[in-house]
């Protein structure tokens, strides 16, 4: 969603469209994700997929 080598062959109509559907501090991330530079960016990413995993022991252990 956050590449935008990704979205590069998605047409303008519907880049836009989809720009709406998504909420008001979404689109905020977005613009925030887009000022980091390329290592921030890898280093959030990395982090975010530390974040959501769902580990199999509790918190603690």
């Amino acid at each position: 969603m956050l590449d935008r080598t990704k979205n590069e062959c998605v047409s303008v109509e519907n880049a836009e469209f989809e720009w709406l559907d998504l909420s008001k501090i979404e689109r905020r991330l977005i613009r925030l994700y887009r000022l980091l530079n390329e290592q921030e960016q890898l280093q959030l990413r990395r982090m975010s997929q530390l974040l959501a995993t769902n580990p199999r022991e509790p918190i603690g252990s």
